[in-house]
């Protein structure tokens, strides 16, 4: 992902969150800064089709909708904030190629396991991914979570 693709990237995230779940060309940014190489997009021919906004971070940790993140940042987990394929291009491999190649560069960096917030109700496509929702979380991460809205479940990949 480069900064020429953020416009497209953000009419992409404006078709498929609602408006709350939006994050700015800034919070965008800093993720890119903070790990360039796990911040992906997808195109058909010269059309962006969907996006994967990830990187490291702490553990159990999610930072908020639209956070603007430090240039570094602890290195426990591979955070997947964000991933959006346009409707016409969902079925056809763009979702596994964007999870398969970011998971790749969290593997090349040491990572080993991976968390993300489910938003939605989109806890079931991330079960088919590989990820599950924790059985507990604390009252700290509760409130972390809710931030994403009142479907949002906190998740995680024991191996990636």
């Amino acid at each position: 992902m480069r900064s020429e693709d953020l416009p497209e990237v953000l009419a992409l995230q404006a078709e498929g969150y609602s408006a709350d779940l939006h994050d700015s060309r800034p919070a965008f940014e800093s993720r890119m800064a903070l790990s360039p190489t796990m911040n992906l997009v997808a195109r058909r021919g010269l059309k962006l089709v969907g996006y994967l906004v990830s990187h490291p971070w702490a553990s159990h940790a999610p930072p908020p909708v639209d956070a603007i993140l430090p240039a570094q940042a602890p290195t426990e987990c591979w955070y997947v904030h964000d991933l959006s394929v346009a409707p016409a291009a969902r079925g056809t491999g763009v979702t596994r190629a964007l999870l398969e190649r970011g998971a790749e560069e969290a593997r090349r960096l040491g990572l080993e396991r991976s968390e993300l917030i489910a938003v939605a109700g989109a806890a079931p496509f991330w079960e088919k991914q590989g990820w599950q929702a924790a059985r507990s979380i604390t009252p700290a991460l509760a409130a972390k979570v809710a931030g994403y809205g009142a479907q949002a479940v906190f998740m995680s990949r024991a191996s990636i």
